[in-house]
């Protein structure tokens, strides 16, 4: 015998099943935030990071922007991964677009390189560049860095700040991420200012103009406080020398 189920009872469950909230999860991972107050760490670590891609980088390339985020969840994927253990307190992790293995190894093999059958080696510049990356953050974090190898994105504490660094090589996108534990950028006092040591000519134009001069001189030039708002694309920052010191 068949139970047969009247249409009122029918509406009233399509009523009580579509007009209940729903309760499934949203694992999506929100979107980061801007935190432009981090973003002179980008640029200050964005001159050695376009000096290494010179030396180690077989194509042309160009950084086409860099910026500054933070937030407490983070999804690297499509990304090699190298990771940092600072003071068993820290984390940092330097993270290369794998695209970029993909892009060099394909120019290559239009280059003299495809008969020496030479590839890309994108770990060994992954590891390269992360040697580079902390050389430069020692100088601002006086802190022992001791390298982790999984490749799995875990802070001691909740938020990071991720310095993204966006790159076109050979006319295709990729990315180099600096992912650094907030809590450790707010644990030393990092100075706002970048020093550059003069070039081979300017050594030699310095070294010239003493050998002119009778006496010893020091040129000090002023250090320039860098604002956010200076850090714009056009933006020329003068550098006077404040005064020329005379040493008897």
């Amino acid at each position: 015998m068949k139970y047969k189920v009247s249409k009122e009872e029918l509406d009233a469950l399509f009523r009580e099943v579509y007009s209940s909230p729903q309760t499934e999860k949203d694992y999506t991972i929100p979107s980061l935030k801007v935190k432009e107050e981090y973003k002179f760490l980008a640029y200050k670590y964005r001159y050695a990071l376009k000096n290494f891609l010179i030396s180690n980088t077989p194509v042309q390339f160009d950084i086409v922007s860099f910026n500054s985020y933070v937030g407490n969840q983070v999804s690297e994927r499509n990304f090699y991964i190298n990771g940092y253990d600072v003071e068993k307190k820290y984390r940092l992790y330097v993270c290369v677009s794998e695209n970029i293995e993909d892009i060099i190894n394909e120019y290559l093999n239009f280059d003299m390189n495809k008969l020496l059958n030479e590839k890309f080696n994108i770990q060994g510049f992954l590891d390269n560049l992360s040697d580079t990356i902390v050389s430069q953050l020692k100088n601002d974090f006086p802190f022992t860095f001791r390298k982790i190898n999984r490749p799995v994105i875990q802070f001691y504490e909740d938020e990071f700040v991720k310095l993204e660094y966006k790159l076109d090589i050979k006319g295709e996108p990729a990315q180099i991420n600096l992912l650094i534990e907030k809590t450790m950028i707010d644990s030393v006092d990092i100075s706002p200012f970048i020093f550059s040591i003069p070039t081979t000519a300017g050594k030699k134009k310095l070294k010239k103009l003493k050998d002119m001069i009778p006496v010893s001189i020091e040129i000090i030039s002023k250090p320039i406080d860098i604002t956010v708002d200076m850090l714009k694309e056009g933006q020329e920052i003068e550098i006077v020398p404040e005064f020329i010191k005379q040493i008897k």
